[in-house]
């Protein structure tokens, strides 16, 4: 009897390690190396690789202008005394100058300023000596209508002389300085006519009492 319970036992056990082998056999998974030998190996990160060509990257490009700023003189920043007394100097000169805009004008601009305005301050004998060479008796166009051209050209020259010596449209000369000189160019005109209308007057004069004589 007890030989038979050892047995019974021992078979019982002995079918429940099997039974329990077979099922954890069943639920285990199968590892098969032929299968994981054919797939493929993942790429390896490598962080180190990747962060250096990023610095690279954003390194900026070396500026060759700065191989020369080692040759360049060292400045003091600071003001000297001589470079302070230079820069008050300089603002006293500029607050010593009038402020006045002149206008820049050349040589050759002013040469046909003048040659135009006594042109003008002129223009009225221009026409009558123009005049006369088109329409004159035929005296005056013998005589080459000299009488019209001796009052052109003596108010002609006599307007240059006069605006050049005043230095009309020079390059320091403001617009008002420019009437002014005007004005007397055409007082002195003026002038002149008054001379040669009292010069001309004695000669007609003597040229009427010389007619009255003969006819006497």
């Amino acid at each position: 009897m007890g030989s038979t319970s050892r047995e019974f036992v021992e078979s019982y056990v002995k079918d429940i390690s099997q039974d329990t082998e077979a099922y954890l056999a069943e639920q285990q998974p199968n590892y098969d190396a032929s299968k994981t030998a054919t797939m493929p190996t993942p790429p390896i990160n490598d962080g180190s690789t990747s962060s250096k060509k990023d610095d690279h990257r954003s390194d900026p490009p070396p500026d060759p202008s700065a191989h020369f700023a080692f040759h360049k003189t060292t400045t003091n920043p600071m003001e000297s005394a001589s470079d302070y007394s230079q820069q008050q100097q300089q603002q006293q000169q500029q607050q010593q100058e009038p402020q006045v805009v002149w206008t820049v004008r050349d040589f050759t601009d002013q040469r046909r300023e003048i040659h135009d305005t006594a042109l003008v301050n002129c223009s009225d004998l221009h026409v009558d000596l123009m005049q006369c060479f088109q329409h004159g008796s035929w005296w005056d166009k013998a005589k080459m209508c000299e009488d019209q051209k001796q009052k052109f050209w003596s108010c002609f020259h006599s307007q240059k002389k006069f605006l050049k010596a005043a230095n009309y449209k020079g390059p320091v000369s403001t617009p008002e300085d420019d009437d002014i000189i005007l004005m007397g160019a055409f007082k002195l005109r003026d002038q002149l006519e008054k001379q040669a209308d009292s010069n001309d007057k004695p000669a007609e004069d003597t040229k009427a009492n010389s007619t009255s004589t003969a006819s006497a």
